[in-house]
């Protein structure tokens, strides 16, 4: 459990971060949509899921990235010289 947390929870340790925890539950639909259409016997366009999970990724990587500036003792943009 000690692992889910450290992914799940922003830098503190402590608070649960929406945008991994949004990110965790987009891709454990993804990945049962597409064992739902597996058990029904259907076909699964992998094209299409590796595009819906890599623009889940992307736009989670990109939010956390942009949140990082919030955290206690994130990350810090240097101002332009």
């Amino acid at each position: 459990m000690k692992f889910i947390r450290d992914i799940l929870t922003g830098i503190d340790g402590q608070t649960y971060d929406n945008i991994r925890v949004g990110i965790a539950a987009a891709l454990v639909t993804a990945i049962g949509a597409i064992i739902t259409e597996l058990a029904k016997g259907q076909s699964v366009d992998l094209l299409a899921f590796g595009g819906a999970v890599a623009a889940i990724l992307g736009a989670g990587g990109f939010g956390i990235a942009q949140k990082a500036k919030t955290e206690p003792g994130g990350a810090q943009c240097q101002p332009p010289q």
